[in-house]
């Protein structure tokens, strides 16, 4: 079959600079060359055998036909979001998940990054939805799975849920682990019970303690919204307030919520398409007084149960995204203990694959075991600048590395009687590397017209204080934001990762290795 005229295709190449013919419906023309990977869909304005003129990126190009191809790819898009963690997917059939929604603003003192990027692509990189009505007003994202109930995970969907609502967006099933946050003073574990953030812990004796009060879907949202009976405790926080937002939007907008758990397989209601899989390995569902229950990780001292951070982080939806013979893991916030549940219940080679995105930003709270039995030949560390956890931590980059299956088989290298092929794998990527900006010095600052010497730049930090006050040497502004977003994709048996290089027309840097 050819490129057909008014239907999507896809590059074709791994990598391609091209100059705008011109700019497409409410966008300006840009003057350098616009950056396309193996992979990126366009709309095909006209074609013949030779020449094929698309739209795409907010412009019009001219190609080579042989330099498209019809069948799409599995995409993943791991976005900088700072200290969270987001990643989209496109699946060849053309369905889409998003994986976490990073940090809101009032982590990041900035707009919520991830949801930021998610209407770049939908407005932007996907102009031709607008521009020649293809693929409807409103943008479906089929699957969003949020791992746990941490605001760097969840924090941006609150900002993408009032999209929902104003009807630009729309969301199939929304995934999550079952946990929630309540309202209830934490109290030590004591007499086969105690009160944590995540609701009434139940068991004997560490580290046999269960959560029995399990979110399933939105039953459970209207039952836990409000104190009932001699039950004195609901849902809190922003993670309730949300909970309690997606369930007003239930058949108006949101389609369902659903708790996911290992032993129930392929990703319930959502289809992959073809030779393509979505398999469910945490968190692990066990058994307390036969009632469905989450093991509880942390301590039971007050505190602990209180600020519950290992359980938080520990029971997070972890998926293995299976395409062709390429596997993709996605791990949440996986710390040791809940490795140590993972492979206690989960057959270890489960874990292997090719890509993963790194446990918990790169945290050093990990098993050596796990990391031996996912050993990927690329690892992708969701990590943010000016933050106080120094992720990714220094050792879990060298494990990373030592822990992959090498690849070689790259170009012959020979010089002087030294002889090898060029290593293609393991590779290490960070957002936090990846990112950069361009810094200047401000010529002049304004303040309703009037010239400002002094001035306090910036809004409120997260402690309410505003900056400092100085003159105008004593600042840099920044301009000129690239996203340290990794791109991943592959048919099935070529992957190749690819992450945008600094400068005008420079194009991406590309890796690609096959299975």
């Amino acid at each position: 079959m050819a490129i057909k005229k008014d239907t999507l295709a896809y590059i074709a190449k791994t990598k391609l600079n091209l100059k705008p013919l011109g700019a497409a419906h409410r966008f300006k023309t840009v003057k350098k060359k616009v950056p396309f990977l193996w992979g990126d869909a366009v709309y095909v304005i006209s074609t013949n055998s030779s020449k094929t003129t698309f739209s795409a990126k907010g412009h019009h190009f001219e190609i080579r036909t042989r330099d498209l191809m019809e069948d799409g790819l599995l995409c993943l898009w791991q976005v900088d979001c700072g200290q969270g963690d987001a990643a989209i997917l496109r699946f060849p059939n053309g369905k889409m998940m998003m994986i976490d929604g990073g940090p809101g603003p009032l982590m990041t003192n900035s707009p919520a990054m991830a949801p930021a990027f998610l209407y770049w692509m939908r407005w932007v990189d996907q102009s031709w939805r607008e521009e020649f009505d293809h693929g409807g007003s409103v943008f479906d994202i089929d699957a969003l799975v949020c791992t746990h109930p941490d605001y760097d995970h969840y924090g941006g969907f609150l900002d993408l849920t009032e999209r929902v609502e104003s009807g630009s967006f729309r969301f199939g099933t929304v995934y999550h682990d079952g946990l929630a946050r309540f309202d209830g003073d934490p109290a030590a574990f004591e007499n086969g019970q105690g009160m944590s953030q995540l609701g009434p812990v139940a068991g004997t004796d560490e580290p046999d303690l269960f959560l029995t009060t399990l979110i399933d879907g939105f039953d459970d949202v209207r039952k836990y919204s409000r104190a009932s009976g001699g039950r004195r405790w609901k849902l809190s926080s922003l993670y309730g307030r949300w909970l309690k937002q997606l369930q007003k939007l239930e058949g108006q907008g949101v389609e369902r919520l659903a708790r996911v758990h290992f032993g129930m397989g392929e990703l319930p209601h959502f289809d992959a398409g073809p030779d393509t899989s979505v398999h469910v390995l945490g968190p692990v569902e066990e058994r307390w007084k036969n009632a469905p229950a989450l093991r509880f990780l942390d301590k039971t001292s007050k505190s602990a149960m209180g600020k519950p951070s290992l359980t938080r982080n520990g029971v997070s939806v972890t998926l293995r995204i299976d395409h062709g013979d390429v596997r993709l893991l996605m791990t949440g916030d996986l710390n040791f203990r809940s490795q140590a549940v993972l492979l206690k219940n989960v057959p270890s080679i489960e874990f292997k694959c090719h890509v993963a995105k790194a446990c918990h930003h790169g945290s050093d709270d990990v098993s050596t075991i796990f990391l031996r039995a996912m050993s990927p030949l690329a690892t992708l560390f969701s990590s943010g600048d000016n933050e106080t956890h120094a992720h990714p931590r220094a050792k879990v980059l060298a494990m990373a590395g030592a822990f992959s299956d090498p690849i070689t088989g790259g170009r012959k290298l020979s010089y002087l009687g030294l002889e090898e092929r060029e290593h293609l794998a393991p590779l290490i990527y960070s957002t936090e590397l990846s990112r950069s900006v361009a810094l200047y010095e401000p010529a002049e600052l304004t303040k309703d017209g009037e010239r400002v010497r002094g001035a306090r730049l910036g809004s409120r930090g997260a402690d309410g204080r505003k900056g400092p006050e100085k003159p105008l040497r004593d600042w840099y502004l920044a301009d000129d934001l690239i996203y340290g977003l990794i791109n991943v994709r592959t048919d099935g048996e070529k992957v190749v990762i690819g992450v945008l290089k600094e400068g005008e027309n420079a194009g991406f840097q590309v890796e690609s290795f096959k299975v």
